[in-house]
């Protein structure tokens, strides 16, 4: 199980790191226009149409135009929580493996996440694949990584984080934390700066060898949401 797991991470994860340092900073204007246009592949619609069926044939791009799309849909709420039940939460804080039923639970929970409410933490997508895993569905794993890599290799699109000018670029400041766990690095340290008028959050982090980086993340449409939803 955990063998097809750790293989296929570190396979979807070359997405990230073979993309070439040329970032592109988000056009919002040019993002609506496409995910507008009934005629365009990147019509919001059938993007998430395409999401939710698990159509593994969407590109990068694709998930760059849903990623950032999401973003100017009136249903999108940068404060949306998982809200899991009391009985998710319960099986989740075991140490041992979950049984058969309890399987079953999170499976139907993570997959109405999946379907309904995927940007409220992108993590949520990448526990799916594990549930699969405890029951060694190869296919299913690989479908959901594939997907959720695919997107996470469009919002590096934007930065690789090193610095101000290459700041990742997200609509949420949850998913600083999906990224940090993509690169398998922990958090110590957060504050926020502006300049330029953007905002920006740096993370100071640390990897599994104790050495420390300092990651930027471009949260300014975060802030224009917040300022949106409380004007």
């Amino acid at each position: 199980m955990i063998k097809y797991y750790t293989y296929l991470l570190l396979f979807f994860g070359s997405l990230l790191f073979g993309q070439n340092n040329e970032f592109k900073n988000v056009d919002y204007k040019q993002i609506e226009k496409e995910i507008k246009n009934k005629k365009s592949e990147y019509y919001f619609p059938l993007l998430e149409e395409r999401f939710q069926k698990m159509d593994t044939t969407m590109t990068v791009e694709h998930m760059y135009h849903f990623y950032y799309g999401k973003s100017l849909q009136e249903n999108y709420d940068v404060f949306e929580d998982l809200n899991p039940t009391e009985e998710v939460i319960a099986i989740e804080n075991k140490n041992d493996r979950p049984s058969e039923e309890e399987i079953k639970i999170l499976k139907d929970f993570y997959t109405d996440v999946y379907m309904n409410k995927p940007f409220a933490d992108l993590k949520s997508i990448e526990v799916l694949a594990i549930i699969y895993s405890f029951n060694d569905d190869v296919n299913m794993i690989k479908t959901i990584l594939n997907l959720y890599y695919k997107m996470i290799a469009a919002i590096f699109l934007t930065g690789d984080g090193k610095s101000i000018e290459t700041a990742i670029d997200v609509i949420s400041p949850r998913h600083e934390y999906s990224i940090l766990n993509v690169l398998r690095l922990g958090s110590n340290q957060q504050s926020l700066i502006k300049e330029k008028n953007r905002s920006y959050d740096l993370l100071k982090t640390v990897n599994e060898e104790g050495k420390e980086f300092d990651i930027y993340f471009d949260v300014t449409r975060s802030f224009e949401l917040y300022n949106k939803k409380f004007k």
